[in-house]
């Protein structure tokens, strides 16, 4: 029922069945997309996305699609709370974005695994600020570089010679640590 025409009737948006059949896709797409973010924050994202939609729906063509509108509206929402919040990522843990799967046939890989993630980890935590938030925002929240750049307000070219520089200081230390570079 993805098109908006499907939820109009006589005139009037369906808004409660929009919210039944989006809230828990928009909390999947919202909560993949963020980091350090309270359920609170989501769910008040959600309702401002279900919001604009409601307060925008007939300036909208009826065969528009209301999933991609949504999804829209919930990034744009997110990224301006990313840029009011600027949110503290002092202390990284980088379990909550890497699933480890373990089988009882490797429980050793499985071990040096973690103590890798945990090595990583322990790097990640010990750079500079800025630089571990452009690690963390290009390689587990998978942004842009130039989605980067509106977040933090820096140029794209400094983003690149960051994230180069923390590459080259995780390898070392890597190598430093007995580790194979390939994170």
């Amino acid at each position: 029922m993805e098109k908006l025409e499907n939820y109009i009737k006589n005139n009037v948006l369906n808004i409660e069945e929009i919210i039944n059949d989006y809230s828990k896709f928009l909390y999947k797409v919202i909560k993949n997309n963020s980091y350090n973010l309270t359920s609170e924050d989501i769910e008040e994202i959600i309702s401002d996305s279900f919001f604009a939609l409601w307060k925008n729906y007939n300036k909208m063509n009826s065969s528009d699609n209301v999933k991609n509108y949504l999804v829209g509206c919930s990034k744009n929402i997110l990224l301006n709370k990313l840029k009011k919040n600027k949110k503290d990522v002092n202390n990284v843990n980088i379990e909550n974005y890497i699933n480890i799967v373990k089988t009882n046939d490797d429980i050793e890989n499985s071990y040096e695994e973690q103590e890798k993630i945990k090595f990583v980890e322990n790097i990640i935590n010990n750079i500079d600020k800025e630089s571990r938030e452009i690690f963390i925002l290009f390689y587990y929240e998978q942004r842009k570089i130039k989605e980067i750049s509106k977040i933090m307000n820096i140029s794209e070219a400094k983003i690149k010679v960051r994230l180069h520089r923390t590459r080259k200081k995780i390898k070392k230390e890597l190598e430093k640590g007995g580790y194979r570079y390939g994170i």
